[in-house]
């Protein structure tokens, strides 16, 4: 006959601390643990052992007390320190902006302390130049201020009440100026002109197809609407493009019939191009 029984073990007489509610025996104990605490601390090489870890432990207090009273006058001279203080500004990546301009922008008091300045604020703020695509505006100790910016690069020249104004390859119009060398002349019928920002934006990739992919240079663009998209040349051959999309299949058959002869060329379906 089997016994069916569980055991359980209690707490090992033999083990060291406070294993019991009797609040005598609980004394006892804690009176055993503080000799043996105190044998052990009677020993020299324990004492010197317990000294030079105080010694250390209070060199790393002392050391990070001192590096940050360096740290504080440090930052209390760069904020209020005439040595620190905003002398120069320097405007860098400019082609067409007059450096002088982005300085008045940007509109820095001379003397103000770098820490002081808004970089953040100087930025929008030159930012909203036309011209400006990115810029970037950073702390050069001990008194420089250093303004960074690209400038917009106008993809196709658009005529607007009777003024040329530059358009970049977002769509975006910065303006008037001297386009560079070799800016195709946007024209667009009055079914496209509400949508000119997403026609550059897809002229961007047609551009980028017939130079690389057909080698060729594009002189003007004609889009009477956003599914008619006119190409001419920079040898006056004209190119049907049709819609965007499908760029890269109108481009390799827009290479294949340039070499046939005609005038105009249709690869609104680069399937079936076809020239006249």
């Amino acid at each position: 006959m089997t016994d069916d029984s569980a055991t359980v073990d209690g707490p090992d007489p033999d083990s060291s601390g406070p294993l019991t509610d009797d609040p005598d025996r609980r004394h006892d104990a804690e009176i055993v643990s503080e000799s043996d605490r105190r044998v052990r601390h009677s020993d020299p090489s324990v004492r010197a052992r317990l000294r030079r870890r105080r010694r250390r432990t209070n060199r790393i207090y002392i050391g990070l007390g001192v590096s940050l009273v360096v740290l504080l006058i440090g930052y209390i001279a760069l904020y209020f320190l005439p040595v620190f203080a905003v002398r120069e500004v320097t405007v860098n990546g400019p082609e067409t902006i007059p450096a002088e301009a982005v300085v008045e922008r940007a509109a820095v008091a001379t003397g103000t302390p770098l820490l002081q300045v808004d970089t953040h604020a100087i930025a929008r703020r030159v930012a909203g130049i036309p011209r400006v695509d990115q810029v970037t505006v950073t702390r050069d100790y001990p008194s420089t201020l250093q303004i960074d910016l690209v400038e917009r690069i106008a993809l196709v020249v658009v005529e607007v009440d009777g003024a040329l104004h530059l358009v970049d390859d977002e769509g975006i119009d910065f303006g008037q100026g001297e386009p560079p060398p070799g800016t195709p002349l946007l024209t667009v019928g009055e079914n496209a002109r509400n949508s000119l920002p997403s026609i550059v934006r897809d002229l961007s990739t047609v551009f980028d197809e017939v130079r690389g992919t057909a080698g060729q240079e594009i002189a003007e663009v004609e889009v009477d609407t956003p599914a008619s998209i006119v190409l001419t040349l920079a040898d006056g051959r004209i190119v049907e493009w049709g819609a965007a999309g499908r760029d890269h299949e109108k481009a390799v058959a827009l290479e294949m019939v340039l070499s046939q002869p005609g005038e105009i060329w249709n690869v609104s379906n680069p399937a079936l191009p076809t020239t006249r």
